[in-house]
């Protein structure tokens, strides 16, 4: 497949998946307002159980389910399932495009953890954009007495959360098929709606609120796999920045469903998120063309 044919693959998968999650997410909200939040997890966990470990039977891998109790598998579908729990409980509390905008700063956060943890060299361009990225969730946050939101607190706790599932998926063994990563990360968010549900008083599910977590089920898995499509073969510094669609996703859904309109503060924070995490994408394009540049004999 051509380099251009695969961007635009990857393009339109990515939009397409975050376009899932924010339908996912939208329903999870309108449930979980009326229902315990440790419930819905488990049950949409259930779900999501079930239609993956088909998708993997009917694909051959049960044999591979082995490798899917690896430590990093593990250490990662706990990452996914803490980070499951933090973004449906602030979803309950606060307007879906400003969750989604502060979960955004995700990949700068990966940038500050590989310093940390891995040691990389970030120059002072890309510390500048994640300066400016966390300036932009302090404007969501609105960190004053009048305004403050803790509840946004929690989207940034989930950013860090899902930062970490993404450094570790990094290590995973590419012999391990995704699949199986998926299913192992579904159980564990199960299980953590079963732990969460310890604390919380469960109730019988109408018939129309099971029908609409079968759906979320539905789009949280289709959307995991269109995530692997879009980022399998094409550039990641040209399909990246569309992961940023979900704001449009995510405005429209609240305002048409929640009638959430988000104040002026809330819509420059994102503006800043999205522009600092869009220009963090460039630099770190330029810095791989350079290295590969310096890698290449005679040049």
């Amino acid at each position: 497949m051509s380099s251009s044919r695969a961007n635009r693959r990857g393009i339109v998968a990515i939009v397409a998946a975050t376009a899932t999650f924010t339908a996912n997410d939208t329903i999870v909200k309108i449930i979980a307002r009326t229902c315990p939040l440790g419930e819905v997890v488990f049950v949409r966990g259930l779900m999501t159980c079930v239609l993956v470990g088909g998708v993997m039977a009917s694909l051959g891998h049960v044999s591979a389910l082995r490798a899917g109790l690896s430590r990093v598998v593990m250490m990662r579908s706990g990452c996914e399932a803490l980070a499951a729990i933090l973004f449906t409980t602030a979803l309950v509390h606060m307007p879906l495009a400003e969750l989604s905008a502060v979960i955004l700063i995700s990949p700068l956060v990966i940038t500050v953890l590989a310093v940390v943890l891995l040691g990389e060299i970030v120059y002072w361009r890309r510390w500048t954009a994640i300066a400016v990225g966390f300036a932009g969730v302090l404007f969501v946050v609105k960190p004053t007495p009048s305004a403050f939101d803790a509840w946004a607190l929690l989207g940034v706790l989930c950013a860090f959360v899902s930062a970490t599932r993404d450094l570790l998926t990094r290590r995973l063994d590419p012999r391990i098929p995704t699949i199986v990563v998926s299913l192992m990360a579904a159980v564990a968010a199960t299980i953590a709606g079963a732990v969460l549900g310890l604390w919380e008083s469960w109730r019988a599910l109408q018939p129309a609120e099971i029908g609409l977590l079968a759906v979320a089920a539905v789009l949280l898995a289709t959307g995991n796999f269109l995530v692997v499509i879009a980022f399998r073969g094409p550039e990641i510094s040209v399909v990246a920045p569309f992961r940023y669609s979900i704001l449009v996703w995510a405005g429209i859904a609240g305002v048409i469903v929640f009638g959430e309109i988000p104040d002026r503060w809330s819509l420059i924070g994102a503006a800043l998120i999205v522009g600092s995490g869009v220009y963090a994408l460039h630099r770190e394009a330029v810095r791989g063309r350079e290295v590969a540049s310096r890698a290449t004999p005679g040049t």
